[in-house]
């Protein structure tokens, strides 16, 4: 099914509704239709052509990734009940928590791993990335959001915080949308994830993890890498 452009966009393209009905996108935004290459535009270029642009290469990808590994994109709208979006948002936070692309198959696993394993409870992903897209991007923040400061770890008042819809720490399940624009091996490592059972993971100094599949070998890799750091 093609999707034609809004033929008018009275608000900027990336959060207007028109524009997002018109080319089959949920959401209050366009963030995670936009597909990371590199491209070429005429200056000037009007703001919807260039979207219009990477939203059609994700949707090249996309269909091409679906095509290619059909029996787990089943798997996953049938076990996971996924829709399309959710396979998206899933691979956006793949592509912010895994540094190298060998290890996104198994980060994807992993999460998918705790919201499916039955001796996982609360189904809470737990990933940082989501709090501090919450208090970032979207247009309405909550008050812990706009006290932080965005240069700043993570504290207490933020992983605390309920009212921030994409906190992973304190809701359960996938956050809202997605919190950035998965490239290839993000989309793919979900579709195809490495089947393995761990449920943790830490990083090291060389900015790769250490996985791990009980809370009690998280918790010495965890140790492990804080003692590396007082070095």
């Amino acid at each position: 099914m093609e999707h034609q452009p809004a033929k008018r966009c009275d608000a900027p393209a990336t959060r207007d509704p028109e524009f997002l009905k018109a080319n089959g996108i949920g959401g209050d935004s366009i963030e995670g239709y936009l597909f990371p290459e590199t491209y070429s535009f005429a200056v000037p270029s009007k703001p919807e052509k260039v979207l219009l642009r990477l939203v059609g290469q994700h949707r090249e990808v996309w269909n091409k990734l679906v095509a290619e590994h059909q029996r787990s994109y089943q798997k996953l709208r049938e076990k996971m009940k996924w829709i399309d979006r959710d396979i998206l948002v899933m691979a956006s936070i793949v592509e912010k928590e895994a540094v190298r692309a060998d290890e996104q198959p198994r980060i994807a696993q992993v999460f998918i791993n705790r919201l499916t394993f039955s001796s996982f409870k609360p189904k809470r992903l737990e990933t940082d990335p989501t709090i501090r897209y919450g208090c970032q991007v979207p247009v309405r923040k909550s008050a812990a959001c706009q006290a932080w400061d965005v240069t700043d770890r993570l504290h207490r008042a933020q992983l605390d915080d309920q009212d921030n819809p994409y906190n992973t720490y304190q809701h359960e399940g996938l956050p809202p949308g997605p919190i950035a624009n998965p490239g290839m091996g993000a989309i793919r490592a979900v579709l195809d994830p490495d089947g393995s059972d761990y449920l943790y993971f830490v990083a090291k100094d060389d900015r790769s993890h250490t996985f791990s599949k009980t809370l009690r070998e998280h918790q010495r890799a965890v140790d492990a890498y804080v003692k590396s750091l007082q070095k």
